[in-house]
């Protein structure tokens, strides 16, 4: 590999998210792939990898110190409340985009918006929409060791494994209602919601802080810092098959993976 194509790689964290439990682990390309030490009689030389090796960690902190490339955080099934966070119109064509919002069906097997939508909490803030059983969070960081690296984003959202439960799941009609919402820790008005295409299993951006549903640039990932990157998951109630009676079917979702990319640049 010449060393232009060398210069070409790319540092890559991956996130594996499920309703039921969480796994992050990452990707990395290195020019050294171990240090190699050298010794003179009056000094020692040690080489030292220039490649961005991205560590994780579940939580707000760890991972400026861990190795590890991979972590799980299983979080059990949990019930949850339907809501929008801009998808779904208001009474009037209002789209509170960027606010968690919840609303009434027509009827227990018609979830068709019947009134105006309603706020969660004070704010419709990720925090509150979690505290009222709307959405679950589970925070991840991420950390380099060697370079620094910029411009960290979401790669995209994509179905995780492929038993046939979780495969079943994958294309059942109440799993396009599921949404992973991705909010950067050191700025909550960076994030991007992510979900299945409308005829396929896909996932899309359908939510973005960013024009046009850009995906936001979460900014540096630094040597020995921690960022933090908030996982939310939650149920889009402007979904068809979110209505009453499916209710009870709310926890059983199949498992999607987060990739996360950030570019090495040498400092």
């Amino acid at each position: 590999m010449d060393t232009k194509a060398l210069k070409k790689q790319m540092g890559a964290a991956i996130a594996m998210v499920l309703v039921a439990a969480v796994a992050l682990g990452s990707a990395t390309f290195a020019w050294f792939v171990t240090n190699n030490t050298v010794k003179a009689t009056t000094s020692s030389i040690s080489a030292q990898s220039n490649a961005a090796y991205m560590t994780i960690a579940k939580g707000a902190t760890g991972a400026s110190t861990a190795d590890v490339s991979s972590v799980e955080n299983n979080i059990g099934d949990k019930a949850l409340f339907p809501a929008t966070f801009g998808e779904q119109l208001d009474k009037g064509g209002v789209a509170h985009v960027g606010e968690f919002w919840t609303g009434n069906g027509t009827t227990t097997t018609d979830g068709t918006l019947i009134d105006a939508l309603n706020k969660v909490g004070t704010n419709g803030t990720p925090t509150e929409a979690v505290d009222e059983n709307y959405a679950v969070c589970v925070p991840f960081n991420v950390s380099t060791k060697g370079q620094k690296m910029n411009g960290l984003k979401v790669a995209g959202v994509s179905n995780g494994k492929f038993d046939a439960v979780n495969e079943a799941n994958n294309s059942s009609a109440l799993n396009k209602a599921l949404r992973v919402l991705i909010v950067d820790g050191a700025d909550s008005t960076k994030w991007v919601v992510y979900g299945q295409e409308a005829n396929s299993t896909t996932y899309e951006v359908k939510l973005s802080s960013g024009a046009d549903k850009a995906v936001p640039d979460f900014g540096e990932v630094l040597p020995g810092k921690d960022h933090v990157v908030n996982v939310y998951l939650y149920y889009e109630g402007s979904d068809a098959a979110v209505y009453t009676n499916n209710l009870g079917k709310l926890t059983s979702t199949n498992q999607v993976t987060v990739q996360f990319t950030a570019t090495p640049n040498g400092n």
